[in-house]
């Protein structure tokens, strides 16, 4: 029992820590292609990820990685924030919009290295939010994907360092003298699944919403 509460982060099997990759990918797969039809789902999911994730991070960080204690705070934390920004609706609307705007304009400008960048993208975020109120229907579908994208192309790679897919391409270019290079190709291949992923998770939501109102006018 005492091994159980002692239980720390670095003690995971690399078993278990694939299953919570594979559960990441899921859920990055519900925001990006089903994000508005599960709306209200996926308003409580956004809140028990915020708040639950944050409050794990800090009990992590104060209990030096216990899990236990980590597992207990994550559950509570994220209980009380799908609570939250399940029957505040319209708070929800305005989170899931700011995020969706986080994630765009961070993938678009993240590289530039003007100290103006961070304000801009708090500010966008702040701006998408609040036109998620305004046009709710387009900018959730726009935002849902744009997360879900991102969960998707994030635990891919994870799940591609775990199998060891990325250093076997980082031993393929190895160059002549042993030395590994720069491999910036990684990061806009990201961007661009990213993208891509976000692109077709749009595409497939506005086509959905489509096919039910003409089933309903029909």
């Amino acid at each position: 029992m005492q091994e159980l509460l002692d239980w720390r982060l670095e003690d995971v099997p690399p078993e278990q820590a694939m299953l919570v990759m594979i559960a990441a990918a899921v859920i990055g797969a519900l925001y990006c292609f089903l994000g508005y039809r599960l709306l209200k789902f996926i308003l409580g999911l956004t809140g028990f990820l915020l708040a639950g994730v944050a409050a794990a991070m800090i009990v992590g960080f104060l209990s030096y990685g216990n899990v236990p204690g980590m597992a207990v705070a994550l559950f509570v934390g994220g209980i009380c924030g799908a609570m939250a920004l399940f029957f505040l609706y319209r708070t929800g609307i305005f989170c899931v919009g700011m995020l969706g705007t986080l994630v765009v304009s961070y993938h678009l400008l993240h590289t530039r290295p003007e100290p103006w960048i961070l304000w801009a993208v708090a500010g966008l975020g702040l701006v998408g939010g609040l036109l998620a109120l305004l046009v709710e229907r387009p900018v959730m579908k726009l935002a849902t994907a744009a997360i879900g994208a991102m969960i998707l192309t994030h635990s891919g790679l994870a799940i591609a360092q775990d199998r060891g897919w990325l250093d076997a391409l980082a031993e393929k270019s190895t160059m002549a003298d042993g030395q590994l290079p720069d491999l910036p190709y990684l990061t806009y291949g990201a961007m661009a699944a990213w993208g891509l992923l976000a692109l077709l998770g749009a595409l497939f939501q506005f086509r959905q919403g489509r096919k039910r109102r003409i089933i309903q006018s029909g």
